[in-house]
């Protein structure tokens, strides 16, 4: 039986080996009392994954980012399973709660998001990319997503349940073409950085990539397109929902694709709603069906009665010498950019209103799928002001 669980120091797993190690720790679970309407914290270092796995067979374990400190871990109300197993606290979620995932907050309170037996077993993003990319026991994928972030997990579960070969390589960014991955999962942020490596991708063996996060802007996706040799099936979820909509063929720039069939989603006040939900998404869907996102509802700019979204001004950095950028304001424009801006073209690209107060970075800090909470940098903004 081939491993599904590589890691670039030789060790290997087959799956009847990972589920023998992840049973131990099933076991300390029931012994110690624990039932399906608990949740325990797990650490998220890909070392604990046969924990996190063990804990799925008799509770909700939740995963945590390890860098989080104790007072956002204050928010979630979970005990976590590092050195001593916790006692059990019951009632804490639904019987067919699968495991949680933490929310940053960049919507509302950060809140623990249940994934469910349905979600998990039958509507969930790795059932979607399954089916959708095809996926088999003879693709390989690598970590580039930490499994705190749901699609992390869900990466990580689609090959556990399909058999394909998930490698856990020390640094990612730079070695990753020496393995010959054939699929990637991943936000634009993820794809930039994989292009960065210093390896040269020779073997063009990616055959399917799903972008998640963030809209994939006409530059970048054909950039991108052209690196792997492959097209990108750009895609609109989130973790309360799953997967809202797919891009295939034909592409249309800029876009995240048609609205699935399963989904109900209408647009009230330039808002997306889906199934009931409000996102805080804003967007449109034009005469072809294709669905746009805008930008959110909670990080629009108002400048002298003037709405700016942040995401149109960020594309136009990009398109004037950004690497990366993130623009932030509540009356004001701001932005924090990597690399260096032309003024002179940027003047001409986007209105004079727009133009941000730049303050330039070497690096972005993000958190998973590339995500970055504005609110918190608008927050901070105002504080110093």
């Amino acid at each position: 039986m081939k491993p599904f669980l590589v890691f670039e120091n030789g060790t290997t797993y087959t799956k009847e080996q990972f589920d023998k190690k992840a049973d131990v720790y099933a076991e300390q679970l029931r012994s110690a009392g624990y039932d399906k309407t608990c949740r325990v914290g797990v650490y998220s270092s890909i070392e604990n994954v046969f924990k996190l796995f063990g804990a799925m067979q008799v509770c909700s374990p939740v995963i945590i980012d390890h860098t989080m400190t104790d007072t956002e871990l204050a928010f979630y109300d979970i005990d976590v399973w590092s050195s001593n197993l916790p006692k059990p606290r019951f009632n804490q979620c639904q019987p067919d709660e699968v495991v949680g995932i933490c929310s940053s907050g960049s919507t509302e309170k950060p809140h623990i998001v249940p994934l469910t037996e349905e979600q998990y077993n039958k509507t969930g993003l790795d059932i979607n990319i399954q089916i959708h990319g095809k996926i088999t026991e003879n693709d390989i994928t690598i970590n580039c997503i930490p499994l705190w972030v749901c699609i992390g997990f869900q990466t990580f579960a689609l090959c556990y349940k399909t058999g394909a070969t998930y490698y856990v390589l020390d640094d990612p960014w730079t070695s990753w073409p020496n393995v010959n991955p054939t699929f990637i999962i991943g936000s634009p942020n993820v794809l930039n950085k994989l292009m960065q490596t210093t390896v040269p991708y020779e073997n063009k063996t990616i055959r399917h990539i799903r972008t998640v996060g963030a809209p994939m802007y006409k530059d970048f996706k054909i950039r991108a397109q052209e690196f792997f040799n492959c097209i990108t099936t750009d895609s609109y979820g989130i973790n309360e929902i799953g997967t809202i909509s797919i891009m295939h063929s034909p592409q249309k720039y800029n876009s995240v694709g048609h609205v699935l069939d399963n989904i109900h989603l209408e647009i009230k006040d330039k808002e997306i709603i889906v199934n009931g939900f409000a996102t805080g998404d804003l967007g449109h869907i034009d005469e072809d069906g294709f669905l746009f996102i805008t930008g959110r509802k909670k990080e629009v700019i108002i400048k002298g009665g003037w709405k700016i979204m942040p995401y149109e001004v960020e594309k136009v950095l990009l398109d004037c010498g950004a690497k990366d950028c993130i623009v932030y304001g509540y009356d004001s424009v701001h932005a924090l950019v990597v690399g260096d801006i032309d003024m002179d073209i940027l003047k001409t690209k986007i209105a004079h209103y727009k133009i941000p107060d730049i303050k330039y970075v070497d690096e972005i800090s993000r958190k998973g799928q590339g995500k970055i909470n504005r609110k918190q940098l608008t927050d901070e903004l105002n504080r110093k002001n």
